[in-house]
């Protein structure tokens, strides 16, 4: 009976220290999969989805490091998305509300309904293989400034197929949030074009 004390103990120990590392959201490097060669591929990349912080261009910011990057991928931003539909006679895509809420609650190798049928109607659309979707942009305030940070997801429009999902921050900026947020958008184009 003595040994019942300290074996409960322990149990609880467990438990506890299992429900704590649920509940911590994945940070800054943080990622699974991988990137595919996106050489020759139109990608189209969608509006930031859930922005909790960073600078009000941050859309703007994506698609200018992305295209600064060397290599032949062809980028299709949000405007050029929605000047496709409206030219297309087809159902549109509300591509700034895309339900992404799944992103955040674990790893997805696959994308269903409704998101999946946004994504293949859009890419037939625009012949793009490819979507990227910044599903949520944050502040992390810091003593020293401020970092922003990008959780994004590249999805074959095709298949569903999550290729890759990670987390990005720029550098540490005391100078406000557009450099902050033109870091972390260039952290993003450093890891999508090698």
């Amino acid at each position: 009976m003595r040994g019942f004390p300290g074996l409960a103990a322990t149990a609880l120990l467990i438990l506890l220290v299992g429900c704590g590392s649920r509940s911590a959201p994945p940070g800054a490097g943080h990622q699974f999969g991988g990137v595919p060669d996106l050489r020759g591929e139109r990608v189209m990349v969608m509006p930031a989805q859930l922005v909790r912080g960073g600078h009000p261009a941050v859309d703007q910011e994506i698609l200018f490091a992305l295209e600064s990057r060397a290599g032949a991928v062809r980028w299709m931003g949000a405007d050029a998305l929605r000047d496709a539909m409206i030219r297309s006679t087809g159902p549109r895509v509300e591509i700034d509300a895309l339900p992404v809420q799944a992103f955040l609650a674990g790893e997805l190798q696959r994308v269903g309904d409704p998101l999946f049928g946004d994504l293949y109607r859009l890419g037939v659309m625009v012949d793009a293989r490819y979507a990227l979707i910044p599903v949520e942009v944050r502040e992390r305030p810091e003593e020293a400034g401020v970092a922003v940070e990008l959780a994004v997801a590249l999805i074959e429009c095709r298949s569903g197929r999550v290729f890759w999902y990670g987390i990005v921050d720029g550098e540490l900026s005391s100078g406000g949030l557009l450099p902050a947020t033109a870091t972390a958008a260039e952290a993003l184009a450093r890891r999508l074009v090698p």
